[in-house]
């Protein structure tokens, strides 16, 4: 037997004992991210999961039930009433955050003066706390004191029941949250239109192209997977707004502003059925994680569809 055949066992098993270092400080490395997603998201889920199929409430011991709760949820009218103003509030914040936030960071995108001032005072409202936010905006539109219903006066139109009025109290909060989103869509897009090379611009300005063209056929295409991830991240904040809505109109006037999270909580705290709140939680998961997805789809259709 040679030396070199003697020596080719120890090599390997040196190769495996690094091999296991290499894998041991890999798992040490991310074992901490792990064992903290594991604590603070998939504990509490499962549990609100499992409370999901029970008839629970405080001082009571979790009685299993099934699907009641969600057969009792899906069969309630406030429940698909909380959803729809769930759905036009979320249309309602999304469309203007996203609309506004492209053209803002188009038009910033060309500016020089003063582009730093600007984008600071556009992204103000990240700042504000829900409870600021709330309490700046009630008095803006107090129906005898704010300075809106001030204007409105002056415009002929009379003091308006901004968040007094079953027809006004919902556009107005998905207002408020457009105002308090918009800057998080503004941040993701300015960067991305800002680092589009002038030359594209340049060359289609040398071909014809009317800005409009431009936009739709070079900018609109090159912003899309930056449109599509904000407007995800969007979607699943603003379906589970809730500190806002409840400090302004704790969803009434009648109802009119009771979106899927305020129900939630009434249920929960209100009602004290937990086991119920646990399940209509859920459903709204259900939910934001199919809208998600959509999304996601049709980001990864036009990612496959630009490097074809």
């Amino acid at each position: 037997m040679t030396e070199f055949a003697l020596a080719r066992p120890a090599r390997r098993r040196r190769g495996a004992r690094g091999d296991f270092r290499e894998v041991a400080r890999g798992w040490s490395l991310v074992a901490p991210l792990y064992l903290f997603v594991t604590a603070v998201i998939v504990i509490p889920e499962i549990w609100a999961l499992y409370l999901s199929f029970t008839d629970y409430s405080v001082g009571r011991t979790p009685q299993f039930v099934g699907l009641a709760n969600y057969r009792a949820t899906l069969s309630a009218a406030e429940f698909w009433m909380a959803a729809w103003r769930t759905l036009l509030f979320v249309t309602i914040a999304v469309s203007f955050e996203v609309v506004i936030g492209l053209w803002l960071a188009c038009i910033l995108a060309r500016l020089r003066a003063f582009r730093g001032i600007i984008i600071a005072c556009l992204i103000a409202p990240i700042a504000m706390s829900h409870a600021v936010t709330a309490t700046m905006w009630g008095y803006l539109l107090d129906l005898n004191v704010g300075p809106i219903n001030f204007l409105t006066e002056m415009m002929g139109l009379g003091r308006l029941p901004w968040l007094s009025s079953e027809a006004l109290a919902l556009p107005t909060v998905a207002f408020i949250e457009f105002w308090a989103g918009m800057p998080h869509v503004l941040i993701m897009l300015f960067p991305v239109r800002a680092a589009l090379s002038p030359d594209i611009y340049e060359a289609a300005d040398l071909d014809g192209a009317t800005a409009l063209q431009s936009f739709w056929r070079i900018t609109l295409p090159l912003l899309m997977p930056a449109l599509l991830i904000a407007m995800i991240f969007r979607i699943i904040i603003t379906m589970r707004a809730f500190g806002t809505v409840w400090i302004l109109t704790k969803g009434g006037p009648l109802e009119s502003s009771e979106l899927l999270s305020i129900y939630l909580y009434k249920t929960g705290f209100s009602y004290w059925n937990f086991g119920q709140a646990a399940a209509i939680a859920w459903l709204m998961l259900l939910l934001t994680a199919v809208a998600s997805s959509l999304y996601m789809l049709r980001l990864y259709r036009d990612a496959a569809g630009n490097t074809a």
